[in-house]
């Protein structure tokens, strides 16, 4: 049966945010965040495997998908800012994190300020906000601004699309929805989720989580990292390899996600 979400706003900062809620109402929250330039149908293929036992709060993150305009500027601390305001506003205490790309930096991030509101997590084709950057990262972030800058923003969106997945579903999917982003947005954006990066490899994570990753993604440094960071924090309790996707792994390969998403949920109980 398919999950019925039910939409709400909820008005911060000069912004928007428009945020839904759906699967069973006595359930655990698992609270789902897309990465940059998407929006909460990333998750359109995820939420009645998941949902049956689970509530769920999906949402468009500040400056995208229905969340317009952007409103204050578009820092982490804003946004996880709106993040807790959207669980007092739905009244829970606290919730399991599930976030791909920029949203796994954002739950990272999140937990790090506030762990007393967080149950677990599940971070998808994210990079880890601590890891030790060698010299050839801490170059990527010093030239990242002006390699943006310097990008046509047309072919920055193509470039974004096509190597997002390997499905042309989802690359349309992406495209459309990175397209509703002007040029200075996204460039906030993605500039934001770099910030989350700093050399901090004695930090761990103090609440349960898997890494979900895909095979054939391409974003960053996440493929190198996760078998490292899997291996030094004690509470990753998997990092889950799935064959057929690429850095849109929930949506390239949903029944394999879903079932590791299942799977680790079962494990908090």
């Amino acid at each position: 049966m398919q999950v019925r979400s039910e939409p709400h706003v909820l008005e911060r900062h000069g912004c928007p945010l428009h945020y839904w809620l759906g699967g069973a109402p006595d359930g655990p929250l698992l609270f789902l965040t897309h990465g940059a330039g998407l929006d909460h149908e990333l998750w359109r293929d995820n939420l009645t495997a998941i949902g049956e036992r689970h509530r769920l709060l999906t949402w468009d993150v500040r400056g995208h998908g229905l969340s317009r305009p952007m409103g204050a500027p578009f820092t982490i601390d804003t946004v996880v800012d709106d993040m807790e305001a959207l669980l007092d506003a739905v009244g829970a205490v606290d919730a399991v994190l599930v976030g791909q790309s920029m949203g796994g930096n954002l739950a990272q991030e999140f937990v790090r300020r506030r762990p007393d509101r967080v149950r677990a997590l599940v971070l998808a084709e994210c990079a880890c906000n601590t890891a030790r950057l060698g010299w050839t990262e801490r170059l990527g972030v010093r030239l990242t601004p002006a390699i943006l800058r310097l990008y046509p923003y047309r072919a920055l969106l193509r470039t974004s699309a096509r190597t997002i997945s390997a499905h042309d579903h989802v690359r349309a999917y992406c495209h459309a929805a990175m397209s509703r982003l002007d040029k200075p947005e996204l460039e906030a954006v993605m500039l934001a989720t770099l910030a989350c990066m700093r050399d901090d490899p004695d930090y761990r994570l103090s609440r349960p989580f898997i890494l979900v990753r895909g095979a054939l993604g391409r974003a960053g440094s996440i493929a190198e990292q996760g078998p490292e960071w899997a291996r030094r924090e004690p509470q990753c309790r998997a990092d889950v390899v799935i064959p057929a996707a690429g850095h849109c792994v929930n949506i390239d390969a949903p029944a394999e996600f879903d079932a590791a998403v299942l799977r680790f949920l079962a494990t908090l109980a």
